[in-house]
């Protein structure tokens, strides 16, 4: 089924508008609307996009961390969707997660962040090919002993397994993982063995990190909080600001997950998606107005 899309009439005179910075500030940029593809049109519906990021095909993944929590559910809560909004199919997770945050897949393995079980679930399809089915390996770690509680959001990128941990178990900080000598991602302690580094996101203004995405070509990071103030930041792996990317004005509310890749317009060019969970069902339980916005800076 096709979502509703909404693109803007008028689009900002420069991808590269930039505003200027203070002499010791780091570039601000103003990001643009592309298009808005509401979810909450989607059969079934995702009131709360919560987790996104980008398969190797080239689609959109995108998980609802909330959905079940609403008269919307329909035992879904995974979405594949192509760049230009259409739903293309959907699965669900709760044969291991009801809370899936953060959502991040390769050629052969899903990974998903679940901020109530705080643990990072890595799954492998079965020999019916298909996710979210009974054949399904499901592994799992936990995250706390990592210095990371609160998981929202996970990215992949230079070999490297990202976590976004939000402010709700701690500090808002990034972990970065790195696969010790048995090559996977599976935590520390017992069999884990991976190498684990920290950094603070309140000192870059993101107070609750939910959204995180990796750029290949610059190796670095995106990074956006769950906040009125929307903005997007731009860091190195280790955490140095590269830049700010604004999107004031831009009608994003509660931004949660961040997904890099291939633009709408032309799959040569990346943009930024960003997923909206926008008004929260524990504020209305009926609500069903979730979002994804991409963006062009």
């Amino acid at each position: 089924m096709r979502a509703a899309r909404i693109i803007p009439a008028l689009v900002a005179a420069s991808l590269l508008a930039t505003v200027a910075p203070t002499a010791s500030a780091e570039p601000v940029v103003q990001a643009d609307l592309v298009q808005t593809i509401d979810t909450s049109a989607f059969d079934p519906p995702s009131p709360d996009p919560s987790g996104l990021g980008f398969m190797p095909s080239g689609r959109l993944i995108m998980s609802d961390g909330e959905v079940d929590e609403t008269p919307h559910w329909q035992k879904r809560n995974a979405f594949v969707i192509s760049t230009d909004g259409d739903l293309v199919s959907t699965f669900r997770t709760t044969k291991f997660s009801d809370e899936p945050a953060g959502i991040e897949m390769t050629k052969k393995l899903l990974y998903v962040a679940d901020d109530v079980k705080d643990a990072i679930f890595v799954v492998k399809r079965g020999k019916d090919r298909r996710w979210g089915t009974r054949d399904d390996k499901v592994r799992s770690f936990g995250t706390p002993r990592l210095g990371c509680r609160d998981p929202e959001g996970v990215a992949l990128g230079r070999g490297f397994l990202f976590i976004a941990s939000g402010s709700d178990g701690g500090d808002p900080s990034i972990c970065r993982l790195s696969p010790g000598k048995n090559g996977r991602f599976d935590g520390t302690g017992g069999k884990g063995d991976d190498i684990v580094r920290t950094f603070n996101t309140r000192r870059f203004g993101q107070p609750d990190p939910e959204g995180i995405a990796f750029r290949p070509a610059t190796r670095t990071l995106l990074v956006v909080s769950n906040r009125r103030s929307s903005k997007i930041s731009e860091v190195t792996v280790k955490g140095r600001l590269v830049r700010t990317i604004e999107t004031d004005g831009l009608g994003i509310r509660s931004p949660a997950g961040l997904a890099w890749g291939p633009a709408s317009t032309n799959a040569s060019v990346k943009h930024i998606y960003v997923a909206d969970r926008r008004i929260d069902n524990q504020a209305d339980p009926n609500e069903n107005d979730g979002r994804i916005f991409e963006l062009s800076f």
